[in-house]
């Protein structure tokens, strides 16, 4: 992961707007915004918004069987070259798909791969900072895109203030969970989310 660290800090140099953070999440990040999926469970579809470097993305494909779908999503062309070296470990006859593209793109990214719901969305993208427009968009497609019971969690840094307009856009979704990560930098919140 020392590439992917050095890459993801000059990405955010450049432009922290769109990248969000200067570093990587850290395995207890991961570790708790990672699905939980029992042996007995039937197929997932499982999505994840901004894969950066792929450090959550690994945890969450630790956790997957050969029947489940994963499609992660990321705007920067070189964190999706280096999440798919930094995965390529973990993937085994699992179905990973890695894509480059923008969020709002979702749905169609999920079509090419036969899937046109998804169970569980996990979110990494920077809400606070990025174009209202933007946020809209991406929120909108999560509500359409998440099938009934399912869930969507997505981080806030705690030194942030909460940002209402994720909780305003997901008004059909209630809150089931909230975990308190002090090992990450910065410290933050896990935030799932269940659609009713």
């Amino acid at each position: 992961m020392r590439k992917g660290s050095v890459v993801l800090f000059t990405e955010a140099l450049a432009d922290l707007r769109t990248v969000g953070a200067l570093v990587g999440s850290s395995r207890f990040l991961a570790r708790a915004m990672a699905p939980r999926i029992a042996h007995s469970d039937p197929p997932k579809v499982i999505v994840e918004l901004g894969v950066g470097t792929g450090n959550i993305t690994r945890e969450i494909i630790k956790r997957l069987r050969p029947q489940d779908l994963f499609v992660g999503i990321d705007a920067n062309e070189e964190f999706v070259t280096i999440c798919r070296q930094n995965i390529a470990p973990f993937v085994g006859k699992r179905r990973v798909h890695i894509a480059h593209g923008f969020a709002q793109d979702i749905d169609r990214m999920l079509k090419k791969h036969g899937a046109y719901e998804a169970d569980e969305i996990i979110c990494t993208l920077p809400f606070r900072v990025l174009p209202k427009k933007d946020t809209a968009a991406i929120l909108k497609k999560v509500r359409s895109i998440i099938k009934s019971g399912g869930h969507f969690t997505f981080i806030r840094y705690v030194l942030a203030a909460p940002n209402k307009n994720v909780f305003d856009a997901l008004d059909g979704f209630a809150v089931i969970k909230r975990t308190f990560v002090a090992r990450n930098f910065p410290p933050a919140e896990v935030v799932k989310m269940r659609k009713t």
